[in-house]
């Protein structure tokens, strides 16, 4: 028991002497820029999501906050990229459903794992899938296209913004049960994808409705159904995949606002703070809610939780449509 208590003795001594200085360096926290990891290419959602809570950010923090852009393997190189970035607060990533959640079943050797490498700060968004098609395409409804695919199989091509997304496993899912064939084309990201889909080089695509919205109002893009749960507030016209016969095909793609592990607890709750009092507020409501995106906050814990939830949620649908990375 003595030793027992001079072992307890010496860990909190040096607990006491460690404290002071975390404290310290989390009361001088920010002194220089913050970095923003996002880990597709510009104009995704996920990039208009981080640019707009950079901004708002830089503005909280009285810091400078920035976003970069570093894609690769459906969002994993970017996403290893943070995991092993320094925990000092000065990156973060703004991750998504995929590289967090949905693709990992499908990459068994990633060079990361969610729940060890990383510190949740807060949910930030999900957003509403719009199933769209390049208007030369002579369908305006789910079942034109189903009709139009089993009339000619493979002649169409799907793009699949990021493998082992949301996005893709629907776009498997729906070839599955709708019985139809066609070409699925893999992204590095939403932007890429759907400026092929405009340029009719794929003619169908499952996609975020924040990237889809300006080309869908131009005319350059026709949104045929939406894969809520619901209809948007955005496109109150459009119907659901599960009104036309297909009620399992539902999801809203989610971002949270991640750190590297270890990354001290008094920056976690400083930008837990700053993060769900932008989320919250109604300037941002409107701007994500006019792009076709929820504003979303949550407590650390509760992101870690729900991340959790998602993991094994999609795990099980990876295992249902057996659906593999070539």
């Amino acid at each position: 028991m003595t030793r027992l208590r001079l072992v307890l003795a010496l860990l909190f001594g040096m607990a006491a002497a460690v404290a002071p200085h975390a404290s310290g360096a989390a009361d001088k926290y920010p002194g220089s820029p913050i970095k923003i990891v996002v880990p597709f290419p510009p104009g995704g959602t996920t990039d208009i999501v981080a640019r707009i809570l950079a901004q708002k950010l830089s503005v909280a923090l009285n810091n400078t906050v920035f976003v970069e852009n570093k894609s690769g393997a459906g969002g994993i190189v970017g996403t290893d990229a943070v995991a092993k970035a320094a925990p000092d607060g000065y990156t973060l990533l703004l991750g998504n459903s995929g590289a967090l959640a949905t693709g990992l079943k499908l990459f068994p050797q990633l060079p990361y794992n969610v729940e060890r490498d990383f510190e949740p700060i807060s949910m930030v968004s999900d957003v509403t899938i719009a199933l769209a098609v390049n208007p030369e395409l002579p369908v305006k409804t789910v079942g034109e296209l189903v009709a139009y695919a089993k009339k000619n199989p493979d002649k169409l091509n799907a793009a699949i913004p990021s493998v082992g997304s949301m996005h893709h496993l629907l776009t498997e899912k729906f070839k599955s049960l709708a019985g139809i064939k066609f070409v699925s084309v893999p992204y590095k990201g939403s932007g890429p994808a759907v400026q092929d889909l405009i340029a009719d080089h794929v003619q169908m695509d499952f996609d975020n409705l924040p990237a889809l919205s300006p080309f869908i109002a131009a005319g350059k893009a026709r949104a045929i159904a939406v894969a809520s749960a619901k209809r948007s507030e955005a496109l109150p016209d459009v119907p659901t995949v599960k009104e036309a016969g297909y009620p399992d095909i539902v999801a809203s793609p989610w971002f949270a606002m991640v750190a590297p592990a270890r990354t001290p607890a008094a920056i976690i709750t400083r930008l837990n703070s700053e993060v769900v009092k932008i989320m919250q507020s109604d300037e941002m409501k409107k701007k994500l809610n006019d792009l076709g995106a929820n504003s979303l906050w949550s407590t650390p814990e509760e992101c870690r939780t729900f991340i959790k939830h998602e993991i094994v949620r999609w795990g099980k649908v990876v295992d249902e449509t057996g659906v593999k990375v070539e």
